[in-house]
């Protein structure tokens, strides 16, 4: 019995660190190179900022950012903008510098999220670690003797209780990330009357491409 409850602890501690995985990998989608990634709507407007120094921030889509991708000229620095299906790309220097400064709480927020993300990953390699080691130990006990099985038993609870406090861990930065991502998008619903309002100027003024 305690051989099959401790070989099921470590099962669920490798499919959690497998999920994990499968999270952060979304996560980089918002993080990494897009710094804000929202849901695409034919309507709205979504916009990808890529700066001088290789970062891109974004409210938008993974085809937002590809489109910009697309029309970026070496590492020079562009403002993709998309509204109503149609797209545009600037390049006016001083339009940048106002698009930057719009997104840098978002930009802010950002490193947060990604911090959180390095912590996330770090503590689901531990506890996908600790789940190797207690299904070792469960497939040992199955052919170990009683005075062999008292031994492992210990050490099974042992990795029990360091894993109980790895979730402890990992419940509390996943609160964390989910606060600061509502922060976010709250944040991208504020900056997108701003930049509806660069963008304007930017067509009025000729500096706006249709792409």
């Amino acid at each position: 019995m305690l051989n099959l409850s401790t070989t099921r602890s470590g099962q669920r501690a490798l499919a959690f660190a497998g999920a994990l995985v499968i999270s952060l990998a979304t996560f980089a989608v918002t993080a990494g190179p897009a710094r804000a990634a929202t849901a695409e709507s034919g309507n709205r407007l979504s916009y990808v900022l890529m700066t001088g120094d290789g970062d891109s921030i974004m409210s938008g889509s993974t085809a937002d950012y590809d489109g910009a991708r697309a029309l970026r000229a070496g590492g020079a620095p562009l403002l993709y903008v998309r509204q109503n299906g149609a797209a545009y790309v600037i390049r006016d220097p001083a339009i940048l510098r106002r698009a930057e400064q719009i997104m840098q709480p978002q930009q802010e927020m950002g490193r947060r999220q990604a911090e959180l993300g390095r912590q996330q990953a770090g503590i689901g390699g531990q506890q996908g670690a600790i789940g190797a080691q207690q299904g070792r130990l469960g497939a040992m006990m199955a052919a170990s003797t009683p005075a062999q099985m008292r031994a492992l038993g210990d050490q099974q609870r042992d990795l029990g209780r360091r894993q109980e406090a790895l979730g402890v861990q990992q419940a509390a930065l996943g609160q964390r990330q989910a606060a600061l991502g509502r922060e976010q998008a709250r944040l991208a619903a504020l900056a997108e009357p701003q930049f509806r309002a660069l963008l304007d100027e930017a067509i009025r003024r000729g500096l706006a491409r249709r792409v």
